[in-house]
């Protein structure tokens, strides 16, 4: 989950996750398996020469996070009809099974930008307008947090309805064994936004990151849809482009091409994949594959999933800030070679890394997945995540 911040991009999942490897294997969130895994762990591009100099801060990262600990490192770029790709390590510390491209992984906060398709979706039937007041489809929102005014759709999804975030009262309320344990309604999570004020409100809310503005997004979507997040997302997204291994946490065992993530907790390094509080949630409780990863915003870019006019309106970061900002629902960055924008997601949780970033054309593209060396929880964002921004930026960049 990520903090209330009033950084742009990238922000960060503030979950400091620390379970036992039983207790992690008991609420690992189930799903349908990913498919078959390829025999090849990495594939050059049809030009190696043109690729191996956007590639090589990607190497050196790989390297360098390897020999610091991190138990698998997944990526695949895509520039310009080119890939590259790497699967470097083993699925768990439990079995060494050699990690494969389309292993499944805890992807956060990259959740975030396909609960936003999905709110959009409803925005283009007529079902939804992005200025209306949440209260209007929602009335018990209103009871329920006593905002100090109206909180638009809009301001949910660039986050900036001043809500405050439930993640962090959970965590002043309990143990982070007990929270992380725990799984919650997007109602329960509200609830616990609702023990914290509000901000002091201006002309104007500034953006600040609030895990709460997608539990709200996922109770409006479910009361219109009937149906629950996870489903939507299905319908939406994963089934329409084909996403195998892309789908919301449940209840049953996790896949067993699942990628597992491992923490600090006493000094010993723990399994922390997919534990319970992320079971459901429209703010972390997706995983996803790294070819899946390129595709939902490669598909998003060339007006597959949403109308042209509704993608640049989603896509408009905001202009606070010249070299990256925050949209609806998704994380900008400077492009380089075109002057225009990146856009994509960054999820931190403990144990992972996930990086997904395209540029507006969709012609280049770059997803990584990494699981981390083991570390103590942090609470700010993981420079090691920050790293894999900065070294996949490096490579767009490289690729005009």
């Amino acid at each position: 989950m990520q903090t209330a911040s009033t950084r742009l991009a990238p922000v960060r999942l503030a979950v400091l996750t620390a379970l036992s490897a039983t207790v992690a294997a008991s609420f690992l969130a189930g799903c349908t398996a990913a498919p078959e895994p390829p025999g090849q762990q990495s594939s050059p591009p049809s030009s190696a020469a043109s690729a191996a100099e956007p590639s090589s801060g990607l190497e050196r990262y790989l390297d360098a996070v390897r020999t610091d600990g991190a138990s698998a490192v997944v990526i695949q770029m895509k520039t310009n009809g080119e890939e590259w790709t790497r699967a470097v390590g083993v699925r768990s510390q439990d079995n060494q099974e050699p990690v494969q491209l389309t292993d499944q992984v805890h992807i956060g906060d990259a959740t975030i930008p396909m609960v936003a398709v999905s709110v959009m979706k409803l925005v283009e039937e007529g079902k939804l307008r992005l200025d209306d007041p949440v209260s209007r489809h929602l009335p018990e929102l209103a009871t329920m947090l006593h905002p100090p005014g109206p909180v638009s759709v809009r301001s949910l999804l660039n986050h900036r309805s001043g809500m405050p975030s439930y993640w962090e009262a959970l965590l002043a309320s309990a143990p982070m064994q007990d929270v992380l344990a725990k799984r919650m309604t997007h109602e329960e999570r509200l609830a616990v936004a609702a023990s914290v004020p509000w901000e002091p409100r201006g002309s104007a809310v500034a953006f600040s990151y609030s895990n709460s503005n997608y539990a709200a997004l996922a109770l409006l979507v479910e009361r219109l849809r009937g149906a629950t997040i996870g489903e939507v997302l299905r319908t939406d997204i994963a089934e329409p482009l084909g996403l195998d291994g892309t789908l919301m946490t449940g209840a049953e065992p996790g896949p067993e091409q699942l990628i597992h993530g491992y923490a600090l907790l006493g000094n010993k390094p723990v399994d922390v994949a997919l534990p319970a509080i992320h079971i459901g949630s429209a703010d972390s409780g997706m995983i996803s594959t790294v070819p899946d990863l390129n595709a939902f915003p490669g598909a998003l870019a060339q007006g597959k999933l949403l109308d042209s006019k509704t993608v640049a309106e989603m896509t408009a970061p905001d202009q606070a800030n010249e070299e990256e900002g925050y949209g609806l629902g998704l994380q900008h960055w400077k492009d380089a070679c075109t002057g225009n924008y990146y856009f994509g997601h960054v999820g931190d949780v403990p144990g992972y890394g996930t990086v997904a970033i395209t540029s507006a054309d969709g012609s280049r593209q770059a997803a990584m997945a990494v699981a981390l060396p083991p570390a103590s929880p942090r609470e700010d964002f993981n420079p090691r995540v920050q790293e894999m921004v900065d070294r996949a930026l490096e490579a767009l960049n490289k690729a005009c």
